[in-house]
């Protein structure tokens, strides 16, 4: 049986970059997202047919990254190379090779069909929740059986909604960490960015452990995150700092469209994701005036959608305490942090601001927040 412990000590396989190459050697030639998407289905043991769905494309990369074209996921260079990364460094952590633990062919209680349909239609809701479902590896905390893991494959098999979660937020730190010069080479030295820095190590391993660790040991993983130094101040700022945040989320959402609708049509669109947000956290509809202004051009429409798209990224983190922590007493703290969030990106469009400017005013805000709400995490329940 699986337990934090097991976990832990796979993730670690991250901090060894030797190891790290060894196991990339078979999966780092360039493959196109379409064959990118297929290679992760068939490592997961889950119906290709599901990672052909729009929403759950947009599951693992972003709605704002990508275009449909003819039936095709369609994306810019930049984005390409950052998803192929993250495919290289997927099947590095989930293809069980010769592993014995592999669960591949074990029963589960997300095989057939009906359980792969109803994905389809909830995923895209719930991707950013942490919410644990049933496992066939899970294990209770008491259980005296535990074996080494030799790779991810026995959590994700057949768990779609998991190997999204994990993906996406893979993906996320890639796109945020990923110097310009490096993502334009190929797959394999972007993965040798992250295993070259121990900050992105630790950061990416407590993500992942926050993820995955809710599926194994929901009650005991954040006493044993916090006996491990995976949560907590030194954390959270090598989760935040010198990530750029203004690449990864307003360019995309500058160019997302040509025309925005009414203010008024803005609005309602951007709360309904808003109250979207905030249930995850058990939060409800929130009356708080999301724009300033009765008249929003395209710009601050744009800066807006990206607070939000960056909110739902940074809440795959552990961070999502901080989140959880602050919205069910109010949740008004959320629209607040995106209106913060959103006039940064709204300066950097408008020159007010450099990037760097505007991606160190962004990392601090969401650092105070974090040092604010994340407190007490001993006796915290997680949401």
């Amino acid at each position: 049986m699986t337990t934090l412990k097991a976990l832990h000590n796979f993730l670690r396989l991250l901090e060894n970059t030797s190891e790290l190459k060894r196991r990339m050697a078979g999966s780092s030639s360039q493959r196109s997202v379409k064959e990118g998407l297929g290679e992760i289905s068939k490592l997961a043991d889950i119906d290709d047919a599901l990672f052909k769905d729009p929403q759950n494309i947009a599951a693992l990369i972003g709605p704002q990254r990508f275009i449909m074209i003819s039936g095709e996921p369609s994306v810019t260079t930049h984005v390409a190379r950052v998803f192929d990364g993250t495919r290289v460094l997927f099947n590095v952590l989930v293809n069980p090779g010769d592993s014995e633990n592999s669960a591949a062919a074990q029963p589960s209680a997300y095989s057939g069909p009906a359980h792969q349909q109803t994905a389809v239609k909830t995923l895209a809701a719930s991707w950013a929740s942490p919410t644990a479902t049933p496992s066939d590896a899970r294990v209770s905390p008491g259980s005296a059986q535990e074996s080494a893991l030799q790779s991810l494959n026995p959590l994700l098999v057949r768990n779609m909604a998991l190997t999204v979660r994990l993906f996406r937020s893979l993906f996320e730190h890639l796109m945020g960490f990923a110097s310009p010069s490096i993502a334009q080479q190929e797959s394999v030295a972007l993965v040798n960015e992250l295993s070259g820095n121990k900050a992105h190590v630790r950061s990416f391993i407590a993500t992942a452990m926050f993820i995955l660790g809710t599926e194994i040991d929901r009650e005991n993983l954040m006493p044993f995150m916090l006996d491990q130094g995976l949560f907590g101040l030194q954390v959270f700022e090598h989760i935040l700092q010198n990530r750029d945040f203004c690449a990864a989320y307003y360019s995309f959402r500058r160019l997302e469209r040509a025309f925005a609708a009414s203010p008024a049509e803005e609005e309602e669109n951007l709360r309904r994701r808003v109250d979207q947000f905030g249930a995850l956290f058990g939060g409800g509809p929130c009356d708080a005036k999301v724009f300033e202004s009765a008249c929003q051009d395209k710009v601050g429409i744009d800066a807006h959608l990206a607070a939000l798209d960056l909110l739902e990224a940074i809440a795959l983190t552990p961070l999502n305490v901080a989140f959880n922590n602050a919205m069910v007493a109010d949740s008004t703290r959320g629209i607040r942090s995106l209106k913060i969030i959103a006039r940064h990106f709204e300066r950097f469009a408008k020159g007010e601001e450099t990037k760097e400017q505007s991606n160190q005013e962004i990392a601090d805000h969401l650092f105070a927040f974090a040092r604010q709400f994340s407190g007490e995490t001993k006796t915290a329940s997680l949401p």
